[in-house]
Formats: C-alpha cells, structure tokens, sequence
C-alpha cells in the first residue's frame, strides 16, 4: 500500500506541477533496456510548460517503463525538463534532467518454508539527451539515453514513437 501511495504523490504534484501546460500533449510508447534491469516498455508523454516553453524550448516529459528481468518485478517512473537543441534540420536533438521513483520487488519460495519476498523503492536523480526525428504522418519516432543516478544506478536506452504532434 506504500508504493501506491507514493506513485499517487508523485501522479498530484505531476498534475500540479503542470496544471498550466499547453492543451497539446504528445503521448508515446517506446522500448528499452536498462544496464541493470533488461528490457522494458514504456509509455511517455511530453507537454509544454505554457509561457515557460514559448521563452526557452522548455519542456516536460514523465515516463513510466516496466522492466521484465527473470523473477523480478521492476518499474521506474520520471519526471523530467527538457531543453529543445534547434538545429533547423530533420533531427531535433534535445537535453535533459529530472527526478525518478524505482521500485523493486522479489519472492521466492523454499520447499516447507512459504518463501519469502524483498522489496525496494528508490529515488533517483538522471540525466538525459535524445533525438527526435522528422515526423511520418501522425508518428515521430525517437530514441533516448538516460543515466540514473543514486542507489540502483543505471543506464536506460529507450526507442520507440510519439503519436501526434
């Protein structure tokens, strides 16, 4: 009950936080694999911060991906800035940094024992840069790599799709 209690904390000050962002939105999915964790989905949205984005190319993302490591149960949500590079071309690079919530979990089970299970939640700090490609339609992939730092430190590489723009 925990953990449910802090991704609904950090869900309100997320929408808090944010209660001022341009009606546009982008909502995507990707794929990833984490140093630590394997291979992941995830889902993402990116959204401007109002007077904020139209000043300095700032803008927000949050991701939330699921690792899927043999008899784990493994997630990570963040909450990230983005700083847009304008280079005028196909490729729009971007710069980032932000805050993340991973959790952790494990059960086994011993022959006459009932098993045991341990858990773990962590905060941590990453930092990040990707690109984003010219779009195809309603579609414009991208591809990321984040480095997370703090306890369970690790590098994500993440590829997948916005839908919209």
């Amino acid at each position: 009950m925990r953990i449910k209690g802090i991704v609904f904390g950090l869900g309100l000050a997320v929408v808090t936080l944010t209660g001022r962002m341009e009606a546009q939105a982008r909502f995507g999915a990707n794929v990833s694999w984490g140093s630590d964790d394997h291979f992941g989905l995830g889902a993402r949205v990116g959204f401007g911060l109002g007077e904020l984005t139209k000043k300095s190319k700032i803008e927000g993302q949050a991701t939330a991906d699921f690792f899927f490591p043999k008899g784990f149960n493994v997630w990570e949500a963040t909450a990230n800035a983005l700083y847009n590079v304008s280079t005028g071309g196909s490729v729009a690079p971007y710069v980032g940094a932000g805050l993340g919530l991973g959790y952790f979990s494990a059960k086994s089970s011993y022959t006459g024992t009932g098993g045991t299970s341990v858990s773990s939640t962590n905060f941590f700090l990453n930092l990040l840069g990707g690109l984003r490609f010219k779009p195809a339609g309603n579609i414009q992939p991208f591809a990321e790599g984040r480095i997370e730092i703090g306890n369970g430190s690790q590098l994500v590489l993440s590829g997948g799709v916005f839908f919209g723009h």
